[in-house]
């Protein structure tokens, strides 16, 4: 006798939801056509997810997949049972995710005018199935209605309360749980604040104007930080969502809570609007300037996320830009200029930063011609690194012009122990690079300086050497 194994796809067989990833999809290649997407929803959820999967492209293989379900699967088939990928997704997009696979008999998705969800959902699997019995696999609270039809269930992931509604059912059931870290965990991954030591920045104003007297300039420093610290957990969930097929392929991107899976889209979703209003809410509190710099900011990475990250060259510089609007951020919310010195310094030595970035990139992914989501390929690695190690050395060449300013008389005593600082920074930047063309420092070269015991050594010795000209 035929037996029938019907699986659901969406937090199922694939660790996210395909509605909200093409979504993304949507606004990252055809924004117009995302906007339009409001006034398709207001025409009804199959007419939405049909337009959805007329103008955007799925990729199957970049896909999480569960692998306990597919191995379920693979042992129903091997059993001699009919497979059946059925979801609340366009048909579209769960043919091209069972082609892949290769293991469904036949399909169920929704069409432009069947949302085929709970009882449609039910009634297309009873007409597939010719009334035959079916086990039934899925993980939300709207299956219960095909369960309740069900010879079998297999529930994923299912919350307390699912199980107990399950257990109710007295049917045979079987729970496949993922075993991943805490929700709570995984939301605080997601803010990276391990990247937060970026907005120290916002200090540099105040303290190469020696201004750090002032508890007024401590106390907006200290705001201008988890300002900051906020609005670049905001981008950083932002770019992540919109990165999902690319970061998929990186070889540590992937691991990203989205990336992964293992946390739903819908966190990251409630999560900007809320990091959105507190950052903001924050900028409220100091000087005017200070949320014009956070929303030029925002504007640049929207931009950056969106575009320009695949312009070469043109998206080292965004990066480089991001570490210099830190500072200005800084020095409008304590109000202390940013010099000439300062600027011209931070432009070149983060460019050099921000090229060790993408080099990385570069150099680990040898066995693609082309970097996933940028524009470089594995040729242009050469001539990246170039361009970092040179804007590296022109930053130390500003420090030693400084040195013969009026401006380094005016705040230091004893300038010329500044000197030393020249030797300590050019092996810094020197070491850094080495390291990078040996593949052995982290994706970001900021948090490997800060996971680095040696960087920690030149920094104090700088601090020392800053202590005594003053």
């Amino acid at each position: 006798m035929t037996r029938y194994t019907v699986c659901d796809l969406d937090n199922c067989l694939i660790k996210t939801d395909l509605l909200y990833e093409q979504w993304l999809v949507l606004l990252k290649s055809k924004p117009w056509f995302w906007v339009l997407s409001f006034f398709w929803l207001m025409k009804g959820k199959a007419f939405f997810k049909h337009n959805l999967a007329t103008h955007t492209k799925l990729q199957p293989d970049s896909l999480p997949y569960r692998f306990e379900v597919i191995d379920l699967l693979k042992r129903r088939a091997s059993a001699g049972d009919v497979l059946i990928l059925a979801s609340a997704s366009p048909e579209p997009w769960v043919h091209s995710v069972a082609s892949y696979l290769g293991l469904f008999r036949s399909t169920i998705g929704s069409t432009s005018s069947d949302n085929r969800k709970g009882s449609s959902k039910l009634r297309a699997i009873q007409d597939l199935s010719q009334g035959v019995e079916f086990s039934y696999i899925a993980d939300a609270p709207v299956d219960l209605e095909i369960w309740k039809e069900s010879q079998e269930i297999v529930a994923v992931n299912a919350s307390p309360s699912l199980k107990n509604k399950i257990h109710t059912l007295n049917k045979p059931t079987q729970f496949i749980e993922d075993g991943n870290k805490s929700l709570l965990t995984l939301i605080v991954k997601q803010l990276r604040p391990h990247q937060w030591i970026k907005n120290v920045l916002v200090f540099l104003p105040a303290l190469a104007g020696h201004r750090f007297q002032s508890l007024d300039v401590l106390t907006n420093g200290f705001l201008a930080f988890f300002g900051f610290s906020l609005t670049a957990s905001f981008v950083y969930i932002l770019n992540d969502l919109l990165d999902l097929s690319s970061d998929r392929n990186h070889h540590s991107k992937k691991n990203r809570p989205f990336a992964s899976g293992n946390l739903p889209l819908i966190y990251g979703f409630a999560q900007l609007p809320l990091l959105l209003a507190v950052s903001l809410g924050i900028g409220l509190l100091l000087p005017p300037p200070y949320l014009g710099w956070i929303l030029t900011y925002l504007i640049l990475n929207l931009a950056y996320s969106l575009y320009l990250k695949q312009s070469v060259v043109v998206d080292i510089i965004i990066l480089s830009l991001m570490y210099t609007l830190r500072i200005f951020a800084g020095s409008a919310a304590t109000d202390v200029p940013v010099s000439e010195w300062l600027l011209s310094f931070s432009t070149l030595f983060f460019f050099s930063l921000a090229c060790i970035k993408r080099y990385t990139e570069i150099i680990r992914s040898k066995n693609k011609i082309t970097l996933d989501g940028r524009g470089y390929r594995q040729v242009d690695h050469p001539m990246v690194q170039n361009l970092g190690v040179g804007a590296g050395l022109l930053s130390i060449l500003i420090v030693l012009m400084y040195l013969q300013s009026e401006d380094v008389r005016r705040l230091y005593t004893q300038p010329q122990n500044l000197w030393f600082a020249t030797p300590v920074l050019l092996f810094w930047i020197s070491r850094i690079w080495i390291l990078t063309n040996r593949d052995e420092i982290h994706d970001d070269p900021v948090v490997f300086a800060v996971k680095d015991k040696i960087s920690w050594v030149c920094l104090g010795i700088l601090a020392v050497i800053f202590g005594i000209s003053s």
